[in-house]
């Protein structure tokens, strides 16, 4: 899918529609801090370590992705009213630059999630793909033990902007750490006995951080962009790989859907499970107020569930 000119098109035109329609300058009397995340986890971090001192607003609405979403007039007017700018970074939002451009938002602070965290190199693809990833692995918040770094971070920069509510963000980001470290140790022995085994994506490589930290190797059927489809012939490769291992559940992506994976899945007589990268939720998940924590518990049972029938 050829997707950098989409792109720049359309940030061109979300630019334009902005200057067409200036901003109101004014500001929410409520005294709290706005801030904005491009991503379910850091959305769902910075709201609890700001408690009720911040508004936090997730720009993605539910049921889009993070790598091909357009940014719509309103989001400009959301960022221009922001205090903090909460993102990956790597690459994983393509259209952010240009709407920060498009925003005069000269106050805004911006907090990059993925800066001195321990980075995975994006792995190559022979895929036709205008759409890649920089050269590090960008969905880094799906190691819970970096994700501690990332709350430490987020600690800093609210803490930069209100200091007098240091001590608040802090005792907040302590309590959402413990959260982290008892989900890091359900997957820990929920996946021990698993440790060394291949699961089978019919997706993007979105787990390379889960996988490295519970010692399971991910093979994607689409390679590291979400974009990129893959070739008969590596179709065929991947269904004859699961039939010599005796694969019996082949996982498939949320946002890349169940089709691949249950095509597979049917040649080899196995089962198919979903896996949640966790940087959205669909419109229904949003309904019934789903987290970020319980699509990951979703995937510690998905993954234990279809290891185990090996």
């Amino acid at each position: 899918m050829k997707t950098a000119g989409l792109f720049a098109l359309a940030a061109f035109s979300v630019v334009a529609m902005a200057a067409a329609f200036p901003a109101d300058s004014s500001e929410g009397g409520d005294g709290r801090l706005r801030a904005v995340a491009t991503v379910l986890p850091l959305a769902e971090f910075a709201r609890d370590i700001a408690g009720g001192r911040a508004e936090v607003v997730l720009l993605l609405p539910p049921g889009t992705d993070v790598h091909t979403w357009q940014p719509r007039v309103s989001d400009i007017r959301t960022l221009e009213k922001a205090d903090l700018l909460i993102s990956v970074g790597l690459g994983l939002e393509p259209w952010l630059e240009s709407l920060v451009r498009g925003a005069a938002a000269g106050r805004l602070r911006r907090f990059e999630a993925s800066a001195g965290l321990d980075l995975i190199a994006a792995a190559g693809e022979d895929h036709e793909d205008d759409h890649r990833h920089g050269a590090f692995d960008p969905h880094v918040w799906l190691d819970f033990t970096q994700d501690e770094a990332i709350v430490d971070g987020l600690v800093r920069a609210f803490s930069s902007l209100a200091p007098a509510d240091a001590g608040f963000f802090a005792r907040n980001a302590e309590a959402l750490k413990a959260r982290l470290r008892a989900l890091d140790a359900s997957f820990r022995e929920a996946l021990a006995p698993f440790r060394g085994r291949e699961f089978i994506l019919a997706g993007h490589a979105a787990f390379a951080y889960l996988a490295r930290r519970y010692e399971l190797r991910q093979v994607a059927v689409y390679g590291p962009s979400p974009d990129a489809a893959p070739t008969p012939r590596e179709t065929a490769e991947i269904i004859s790989r699961a039939a010599s291992a005796g694969v019996k559940t082949i996982f498939y992506e949320w946002a890349a859907g169940d089709k691949m994976a249950r095509l597979i899945a049917a040649e080899i007589g196995a089962d198919v499970r979903v896996l949640y990268p966790g940087h959205n939720l669909d419109p229904a998940q949003s309904v019934r107020g789903l987290t970020f924590f319980r699509l990951m518990e979703e995937n510690r049972e998905n993954l234990a569930h279809g290891l185990s029938g090996r």
